[in-house]
């Protein structure tokens, strides 16, 4: 284990501690400190305990005996969250919670509403939430604007500030900036910075390599439950925080796959796509070669988000032309068009586009198959568990038995197997939106490595994403998409974060 980064505990210490759920051993022997005014990354794969220890320190779930908490030098031992938050200390999950039809002002000021002589008015909750906005200097706009109305970027900063006027010191982050946008990412981690610089600690949990680098001070590895490494953010690289949470090194086996050259072949042709309205397409052409990897990038409301769906046959609203092996047609107006085509999508929302979660684990992974399974309408039972056990194990899956849920998964097992169903299809052509939203680091460069194996040998693909890394590293070619147009496109050396950057805000 390395400890090189490690600092004097000043708020937050963990000593030895575990959690088991029945007969398995889900984290062990986990020391943390945490001082004021730092920030943490917690990185880990699916699995690794990252949730479990972010639960622990909020009071969400106890822990096993025999470990200790301390906060600023008092053990704590908290029974539930409302204890967590009386000592300081609030969890931000990535699934807000949230009154969706309620203010802003009355989301910050929940169950805490202000007035005179008892009577609560809708002015003095408006003023305590601008008060408490303001202690944090950040701007919250009209308070009385319903939640709804709000980009995820804007909750998550109603949310921190919800916290904070709770007198919160420690704020855990689940994935912050998951669904968010590049300069959304900015704004919340510009917020963090202020709370760090008056001594609130932060703890987060992220899976965009990028942000470790630029907003945490110290980075923690779990894997199979134990904290495997504490390292200065400074002083380490990427490939030695991936291989401290998969425990080897991908990297030979991802050069050997990206030595592999494309065939110059066109095997999709879009041509002048277009759609007005917000988010609109105007003229954008491209295309793609046989075993090639395009990408598409752009912030969001950019309009790349479109050609994904119009891809998917997910929408009916876009002109222009399409061909696809050499067969010109329609735009596929449907998912069964699309399939008909041989174009595998996998759609952005996994929980309410991609999978049914309270159907288990074995039924996602045939549900595209279906009629190869069956004998005069019958399902043969035996053969789609045997299908579904072989296709969950080439995908890497991990769970305890196929009639498992999916809602009892991690996110990354749960996109696997959202990319697994796809390719039960054996598709020609493969469409992924998104395709490592939400997932840790470990099972982001797992996926990558079955996207490029896949292309190489199988069909190639376009990948729409709002993640740049993403888009650098997995793309041969990177197409930059702006205000529904064609910003420009990017290969071999010239394909770098900054210049994807510049492209997509206009910048050059």
């Amino acid at each position: 284990m390395s400890g090189s980064g490690q600092v004097p505990c000043g708020l937050l210490r963990l000593c030895n501690v575990g959690k088991t759920f029945g007969f398995t051993r889900v984290l062990q022997g986990v020391d943390l400190d945490l001082a004021r005014g730092e920030t943490i990354a917690l990185l880990g794969e699916n699995g690794a305990g990252k949730s479990t220890l972010s639960k622990i320190i909020s009071g969400v779930i106890r822990p096993d005996d025999g470990g200790e908490m301390t906060l600023e030098g008092t053990s704590v031992a908290f029974q539930a969250p409302r204890d967590a938050l009386a000592h300081g200390i609030a969890l931000i999950p990535q699934e807000l919670a949230y009154v969706p039809h309620l203010s802003i002002a009355d989301n910050v000021m929940l169950n805490r509403w202000t007035g005179r002589l008892g009577v609560v008015t809708h002015r003095s909750t408006r003023q305590a939430a601008e008060r408490a906005a303001a202690g944090i200097g950040v701007d919250l706009g009209d308070v009385s604007r319903p939640m709804v109305r709000l980009t995820l970027a804007e909750r998550q900063i109603v949310e921190i500030v919800k916290a904070l006027s709770r007198q919160a010191r420690i704020i855990v982050l689940d994935e912050p900036t998951a669904a968010l946008s590049q300069e959304e990412s900015r704004r919340l981690f510009d917020v963090v910075g202020r709370l760090n610089r008056d001594g609130v600690g932060i703890i987060y949990v992220s899976h965009r390599m990028d942000e470790v680098y630029e907003f945490s001070r110290r980075v923690v590895v779990l894997r199979n439950g134990r904290k495997v490494a504490d390292l200065a953010t400074a002083g380490t690289s990427k490939s030695e925080l991936i291989r401290h949470m998969l425990g080897h090194d991908q990297h030979g086996k991802r050069a050997r796959i990206a030595s592999v050259t494309s065939s110059k072949a066109a095997t999709l042709v879009v041509s002048n796509w277009s759609r007005r309205g917000i988010p609109s397409l105007a003229g954008v052409s491209f295309t793609v070669a046989a075993n090639e990897i395009v990408c598409l990038y752009g912030l969001r409301g950019s309009g790349a988000e479109l050609v994904a769906q119009g891809l998917g046959g997910a929408r009916s609203d876009i002109s222009g032309a399409f061909s696809l092996h050499g067969r010109d047609g329609p735009i596929p107006s449907t998912p069964i068009q699309a399939r008909k085509l041989g174009v595998g999508y996998v759609p952005a929302e996994r929980k309410r586009e991609g999978l049914v979660l309270k159907r288990s684990i074995r039924e996602n992974l045939v549900s595209l198959v279906l009629p190869h399974m069956s004998r005069f309408g019958v399902v043969r039972v035996g053969f789609e568990r045997r299908w579904a056990s072989e296709i969950g194990k080439r995908f890497d899956v991990r769970y305890r038995r196929l009639d498992q849920p999916v809602s009892q998964l991690s996110g990354g097992n749960q996109q696997k197997i959202l990319l697994a169903s796809r390719m039960a299809m054996a598709p020609s052509f493969l469409v992924l939106q998104e395709p490592s939203r939400g997932v840790d680091v470990g099972a982001r460069a797992q996926i990558h490595s079955f996207l490029r194996d896949i292309a190489r040998t199988k069909c190639p693909m376009v990948v729409v994403t709002s993640d740049i890394e993403e888009a650098v590293e997995l793309s041969d070619r990177l197409i930059v998409i702006r205000e529904g147009r064609v910003a420009g496109e990017l290969s071999g050396g010239a394909k770098t974060q900054a210049a994807a950057a510049a492209l997509a805000a206009g910048g050059i």
